[in-house]
């Protein structure tokens, strides 16, 4: 009777096997539909945030004011540049097919500039034919928002685009920057990154079927041992179609191979057998392919998941028998006994290499400027966050402009001066040295972030850079591409200070150079100036140089500073620009002036005054040029100021000044001895002058006279 029982129990449980299979299968399948669509959810939208990211960094290179231009002026040199940009994106950025600028007039919106020149694999023809979808170009437009697109069907092929707008200083969506990619391409790639995902689905899948088949057959020991054999064979057909290598090891220092696929010839170079050589000098364990730099980092991260029992994910580089260094991925998972003590690893490892190199040049793209290879903005602006803290100070910031840029465009094109400014960058990096960060930020400016740099390592740096640039000129035959630069620079000293706020001072002393370089934009409103003034008077321009030389003389000794210094030399230059207004007969009368006159002639500090005020290039030395006539003893003009009321450049001009103008002939009188000069000095030391000033200048005439009588400008610049 339970012999016949037993019987009867037997194929009920075993009609039963097949329907739990199917429902664990379901569940499975269930699961892992749901796991791969949130992943496929997570990669999209990853990719178009990663495309989005790339356009707005292309974007924050584009200039703005040369694209609110090109509407009007389809051929401009401004037109040429964008264009130039978006062909070099196309170039050298794989997944882009077509750049182009959309803008909108009178309602209507059209490309105004593409990269239909791109010479590329991986570029198509500009085709304006292809229809664009109103609605979808208006949205940028309208809200201000990216926008990323589905496929597109056109006559060109299907196209997923990417919409970013490009704001002007009002934030008003002065045009759109297009990126068009290859819908197949972009969908290829979401699937590649699938492939992890995928083989960590399959991966469980098969672990539960597994396991449950080892339960279930582990009521007979025969039909255990069997169900073994036959998931070790279908094990090994499993993972000789993957593309990497699966593996079991030991968990110990080498991860000594218990398996290994086939697949890790193509992966490492080295056979199956090479794991499980009798030769245990010449086997090869899994630590000997893993470059060293990861081996620590893998090991702790192994330590840190076993114990919790969750999966193993690491990217690293391993080193194959040849010696190439390649990128891997790989998923692993402890094997555990019944005391829960670790058995064994298991996992697959795959080639990560080309997905690393895609990755990399993204970021590169993201990260430098197309055309010197420096970094841009965008990365500068984060450095400038990332060094803002108190183990980089004293922090220095120095900004570098090359003169004369617009002019070389405008005249010889813009790829001249985009060699200049390819030339300027190369003599910048090769003067930097450590942890300074230099980018291209626009046209021909560059910003250097110097971490604990003090202002007289910027100034050691200011001059290693002129001296570079110089000695660049006069190797270089073509004078059309000497390089000429402005430089300044401000330290942020104690973290109080705004860094913001020391950026902006650099800015300015490098404005303050400008106005001082004579290859620079900024020099000509000053020329145009003193033209003027040398044409009415018996001012010259020999008398603005050997002032710049005496007082810089006089600074240098008193310790000013660079930003002073160039101060100092502006100011010889423009301290009698109120003369302007003078009328030639009293500025060139040879007798000596009447009350009225002389009334007259008193005024040209305050009119300087007023001049230099007006300009914003001329501003910061406005109340030198006002105070250049007042007198220690309070008795000058226009004021009375007196003593150290008296800015200090003001009170050095007033003595280098007077020295020149009694050793120079001028049309009231003729030029005295240089030791009557000095005597002069001396004996209104204290009156006219600043004692201490009148003395150091006496002192440095005895000591340095060749200064008296070097007229070469260049001997100025600092």
């Amino acid at each position: 009777m339970k012999e016949r029982q037993s019987k009867n129990f037997l194929p009920v449980v075993n009609a039963r096997k097949p329907l739990a299979i199917i429902s664990i299968i379901l569940v499975l399948t269930v699961l892992a539909g749901l796991y791969l669509s949130i992943a496929w959810y997570r990669y999209k939208r990853m990719g178009e945030l990663q495309a989005i990211q790339l356009a707005q960094s292309v974007g924050s290179l584009l200039h703005v004011e040369h694209i609110a231009q090109l509407y009007q002026q389809a051929d401009s040199p401004e037109s040429l540049l964008v264009e130039q940009s978006l062909v070099q994106l196309v170039e050298v950025t794989d997944p882009i097919y077509y750049a182009y600028i959309l803008q909108r007039n009178n309602g209507s919106i059209s490309i105004t500039v593409d990269s239909s020149d791109a010479d590329s694999d991986t570029s198509l023809p500009a085709n304006r034919s292809c229809s664009e979808t109103i609605e979808i170009n208006s949205k940028p437009f309208d809200t201000g928002e990216s926008v990323v697109t589905g496929p597109l069907p056109t006559p060109c092929g299907n196209w997923i685009r990417v919409l970013v707008p490009i704001f002007d200083s009002n934030e008003k969506v002065v045009a759109v920057l297009g990126l068009s990619y290859s819908a197949s391409e972009w969908h290829t790639n979401l699937l590649k990154k699938m492939i992890p995902d995928v083989l960590m689905v399959i991966l469980l899948i098969a672990l539960v079927i597994t396991l449950f088949n080892l339960l279930r057959e582990n009521l007979k020991y025969k039909q255990a041992e069997q169900s073994r054999q036959e998931s070790e064979r279908s094990k090994s057909v499993f993972f000789s179609h993957i593309p990497g290598m699966a593996y079991r090891c030991k968990d110990d220092q080498k991860w000594t191979m218990e398996f290994v696929s086939e697949g890790c010839f193509d992966l490492t170079g080295y056979r199956v057998e090479d794991f499980f050589s009798d030769d245990l000098d010449n086997r090869v364990t899994f630590k000997d392919i893993i470059s060293p730099e990861y081996s620590e980092t893998l090991r702790n991260e192994w330590n840190r998941v076993l114990p919790q029992r969750k999966w193993f994910r690491a990217e690293y580089e391993i080193v194959t028998k040849t010696g190439e260094r390649k990128w891997v991925l790989e998923l692993g998972q402890g094997i555990y006994d019944d005391d829960g003590n670790v058995e064994a690893l298991e996992g697959v490892i795959l080639d990560y290499t080309d997905r690393k190199k895609k990755e990399r040049q993204i970021e590169y793209l993201r990260e430098h400027d197309f055309l010197t290879g420096l970094y841009n903005r965008n990365y500068m602006e984060q450095e400038k966050r990332r060094l803002d803290q108190p183990e980089y100070l004293p922090l220095s910031v120095a900004i570098c402009d090359i003169d004369g840029l617009r002019v070389i465009n405008d005249a010889y094109g813009t790829q001249e001066g985009d060699y200049l400014i390819l030339k300027t960058a190369q003599l910048l990096r090769n003067c930097l040295e450590g942890e300074y960060v230099i980018g291209h930020t626009g046209s021909g400016e560059f910003l250097i972030l110097l971490p604990n740099t003090d202002s007289q390592a910027a100034d050691l740096l200011t001059a290693k850079i002129k001296s570079s640039i110089e000695s660049y000129n006069r190797c270089n035959t073509d004078s059309l591409y000497d390089i000429s630069v402005s430089i300044g620079h401000s330290t942020k000293e104690v973290e109080t200070q705004e860094l913001q706020n020391v950026t902006a001072e650099a800015d300015e002393n490098m404005r303050r150079r400008k106005m001082l370089n004579q290859n620079s934009s900024h020099s000509a409103i000053v020329s145009s100036i003193m033209a003027t003034l040398y044409a009415k008077s018996q001012e010259t321009e020999e008398h603005g140089q050997r002032l710049g030389r005496l007082s810089t003389m006089i600074g240098r000794a008193m310790g000013l500073s660079q930003t002073e210094l160039d101060d100092l030399q502006l100011l010889s230059k423009l301290h009698d620009i109120g003369k302007v207004i003078v009328d030639n007969q009293i500025l060139n009368k040879p007798e000596k002036l009447s009350r009225e006159e002389w009334k007259i002639m008193r005024q040209h500090s305050e009119i300087g005054y007023r001049i230099a005020v007006s300009m914003p290039q001329l501003k910061h030395i406005a109340e030198y040029i006002l105070y250049h006539h007042e007198r220690w003893d309070g008795t000058g003009y226009p004021e009375g100021l007196k003593g150290e009321r008296i800015p200090i450049a003001s009170r050095i001009l007033s003595v280098a000044d007077a020295f020149d103008a009694m050793t120079n002939d001028r049309v009231y009188r003729r030029a005295i001895p240089i030791e009557d000069a000095i005597k002069e000095i001396k004996h209104n030391a204290g009156t006219q002058f600043d004692p201490n000033i009148a003395e150091l200048f006496v002192r440095l005439v005895a000591e340095n006279p060749e200064m008296l009588f070097n007229d070469n400008p260049e001997d100025n610049e600092s």
